[in-house]
């Protein structure tokens, strides 16, 4: 919800609160008033008129601060009296206001049987009171009456079930909010895993192999912590452009297969002993930033486990788009490593894994990790091109062949 969104309901909302609290009171004062000029009276009249009508109004502002049931009632009793204010004049057409307004605040009471029963005995007094005082019964009052007080009883349930919508939507409204946020959070944890922990890794490989040319006084050593320290400055330069790098449509400059090849390459200088094919088909329309950017973090992602974890001689990463007939894009990383060892539950999917299936069901695309049958780890990932086509289908291991520790 934007600030201005959040403005206008909240204006609104002080509007109706306004409207409620002070319409009741309004309307009673009106009544009073037509009863004071419409009818002549005597000093008893007038002092019943103004006693009623003013133990009605103070009454009503009690029950508003207390909410007490007796308080209700007694308006309720207050409403049957005002019906039997001495009337020397036929002019009682202002006569069912106040027990007609009574009835609205009645209405909404629970249990709602017993505010519906309080409104219709003040609905069929009303009509008796005007029935004895005209000295005839007229059927088209009666009706008049009764679909005024059903009308406006009715509007009153209304308010009340849109005040209630409101409030909710007031709560739902911060939830989504609060969820926002919490998204937020969890794509700048996948971003800065996928970024930081990538280079990271490429580092600790190249100190690795730089102590073992030590160990054996290999003349490589200086190239090899040259490399490092180029990896290092990379690692470097991610932190210091993080914002710009959580941006998805600043994410991959240039096409989804330059990326995939810059990335092939640097694989394969840090895994001398493994030979990766890379299979790449070009796209006959461009994909979107979005889906661009899932594809490289996914084909991250796994080639890291690979160089980590697998110990394999050989990988495939495969970049399908033949299914846009279908609407969708497949990427399939295959290795003939180890396929890994049991592990505990609680430890079956480091948190690379977890925003794999992130970004997969964010997009409404497959995920596909596992054995492969003929030997070594398949990851598979299909998304939909139009991420609203398609539905999220996560397929991980869980209780053991986890490769992945991170």
């Amino acid at each position: 919800m934007t600030d201005k969104q959040a403005q206008i309901m909240q204006t609104q909302s002080a509007l109706i609160g306004w409207f409620s609290q002070w319409a009741a009171y309004c309307v009673a004062g009106a009544a009073y008033i037509f009863g004071l000029f419409l009818i002549q009276h005597t000093l008893v009249s007038f002092l019943l008129l103004t006693g009623i009508y003013g133990a009605w109004i103070a009454t009503l502002y009690i029950a508003r601060k207390d909410w007490h049931p007796g308080w209700w009632l007694v308006l309720f009793c207050l409403a049957c009296f005002s019906l039997f204010t001495p009337l020397p004049s036929a002019n009682v057409y202002w006569l069912p206001i106040l027990p007609t307004e009574t009835a609205c605040l009645l209405v909404v009471l629970k249990p709602r049987y017993l505010g519906l029963l309080l409104a219709g005995t003040l609905w069929v007094g009303t009509g008796l009171t005007l029935s004895l005082v005209n000295k005839q019964l007229d059927i088209g009052a009666q009706i008049i009456l009764l679909i005024s007080f059903s009308s406006i009883c009715g509007c009153t349930l209304m308010i009340q079930e849109l005040a209630l919508a409101h409030t909710r939507l007031q709560e739902y409204s911060a939830q989504v909010e609060e969820l926002s946020v919490v998204r937020e959070r969890n794509r700048i944890a996948r971003e800065i895993h996928d970024t930081l922990g990538h280079a990271l890794t490429l580092l600790a490989v190249q100190l690795e192999t730089a102590t073992q040319f030590e160990a054996r006084g290999d003349p490589r050593l200086r190239e090899k912590l040259l490399e490092a320290r180029r990896v290092a400055k990379a690692c470097l330069t991610d932190v210091r452009h993080s914002v710009e790098a959580l941006r998805p449509d600043e994410a991959l400059h240039g096409s989804l297969q330059e990326q995939l090849r810059k990335l092939v390459a640097e694989f394969e200088s840090n895994c001398h002993g493994t030979n990766i094919t890379l299979d790449l088909e070009e796209a006959t329309q461009p994909l979107n930033p979005e889906l661009s950017l899932a594809l490289y973090r996914c084909a991250q992602e796994a080639l890291t486990n690979i160089r980590k974890h697998a110990h394999a001689t050989k990988v495939l990463l495969r970049l399908s788009t033949s299914a846009e007939q279908k609407g969708e894009v497949e990427l399939t990383i295959l290795d003939n490593g180890q396929g890994g060892a049991p592990l505990p539950e609680q430890s079956t999917s480091g948190f690379g894994l977890l925003g794999i299936r992130e970004r997969v069901a964010l997009l409404n695309g497959t995920l596909q990790a596992g054995p492969d049958s003929r030997g070594g780890w398949r990851v598979e990932v299909v998304l939909p091109l139009n991420k609203n086509q398609g539905r999220a289908r996560i397929s991980a291991p869980r209780t053991h062949d986890t490769r992945e520790k991170v």
